[in-house]
């Protein structure tokens, strides 16, 4: 805050970069990003990145949270900008923390949803867009929390032939 250098000083338990100056402490806190998952019928959404990190992997629908925007909205926006789908959003999957991005750790909120409108396209940052069956994914799933998403997506499908619906009444 007042200009001076940051040191690696211990801070509640741990080392944190503290001003010796002022006493500014910076908490590097996660960031806060919202996914979907797209259902329709039996299959998923995906979009198959067009940068990097993972760049030519399919992954879901995902993205920072903006500020003014709550996790649900985030997820709504993200989907719309990287697939083209207007979607209704059917309730929370799961709150997962991420790892593998190496721009930046964050907590994320998983969503299910289903199309409501749009057109299917891919987005500014991404290659191609599509919906796969449930049992025939591609094998190139970028981030690990997204191989993991999908592998519940599998488990829940198989074991209910009537998932999502049945689990949203």
């Amino acid at each position: 805050m007042c200009g001076g250098a940051l040191c690696a000083t211990p801070v509640d338990g741990r080392e944190r970069p503290r001003c010796n100056g002022c006493g500014f402490v910076l908490y590097l806190n996660p960031a806060s990003a919202s996914c979907a998952v797209v259902v329709r019928e039996r299959e998923v959404c995906l979009v198959r990145r067009r940068i990097e990190p993972y760049r030519g992997h399919w992954t879901l629908p995902a993205g920072f949270q903006e500020y003014d925007e709550t996790p649900r909205e985030t997820a709504v926006r993200e989907v719309r900008e990287e697939c083209g789908l207007d979607v209704e959003i059917l309730g929370l999957f799961d709150v997962l923390y991420t790892r593998d991005d190496a721009r930046k750790r964050g907590n994320l909120a998983v969503f299910l949803a289903r199309p409501v409108g749009g057109e299917l396209r891919a987005g500014k940052e991404e290659s191609d867009a599509a919906f796969f069956p449930i049992a025939d994914l591609p094998d190139a799933i970028g981030f690990e929390n997204n191989r993991r998403i999908l592998e519940e997506v599998r488990r829940r499908a198989h074991a209910s032939p009537g998932w999502p619906l049945d689990e949203i009444r």
